[in-house]
């Protein structure tokens, strides 16, 4: 994750969106600094919605629809113990969900509590769930991350979705 925004702000130095004076003393200007947050504010929106994109890329009741569930879940919670999280999770949850079709509202709707539950079952025992992510071909070791903070995470974001469902 780290070398994403490494990546990201390498590109913005050489492309010149960011440049280093020897005038600052090779420190960024307050505007600089704030093009690197942006474009590091950025890459965090982009990398949710790719993960909540994955929670709505199926739907639950079809075939394989479980393993579809582990896998979403999995990314998840790869994504939440990861440095990419947004520093406002809540309301960028709610800002992807607010921009959903009436149709793919629904698909998260239905797919998200079954989500939501194998993402806290995965932090709650991830030995329990390694036959459902076998058979799902998730090859990640839950068992050698740090999930502390995912369950917290989680909740967070599922009462931002659940607010949402309810209006």
């Amino acid at each position: 994750m780290r070398r994403w925004i490494s990546l990201i702000l390498g590109l913005l130095l050489l492309t010149g969106c960011a440049p280093v004076s020897a005038e600052n003393g090779g420190k960024f200007s307050t505007t600089e600094s704030a093009t690197v947050e942006n474009a590091a504010a950025a890459v965090k929106t982009q990398r949710l919605t790719v993960v909540l994109n994955g929670c709505i890329a199926y739907e639950v009741d079809s075939a394989g629809g479980s393993l579809k569930t582990a896998i979403a879940a999995a990314d998840l919670v790869v994504f939440l113990a990861g440095d990419l999280v947004p520093d406002d999770l809540s309301g960028e949850t709610q800002a992807w969900q607010a921009d959903l079709s009436t149709d793919d509202r629904a698909t998260m709707d239905a797919n998200w509590p079954g989500v939501y539950r194998c993402a806290r079952d995965i932090c709650d025992d991830p030995a329990a769930q390694q036959g459902l992510l076998d058979d799902a071909g998730v090859t990640t070791d839950f068992s050698a991350m740090d999930l502390t903070d995912v369950p917290a995470q989680l909740d967070e974001m599922n009462t931002a979705l659940l607010s949402l469902q309810r209006k």
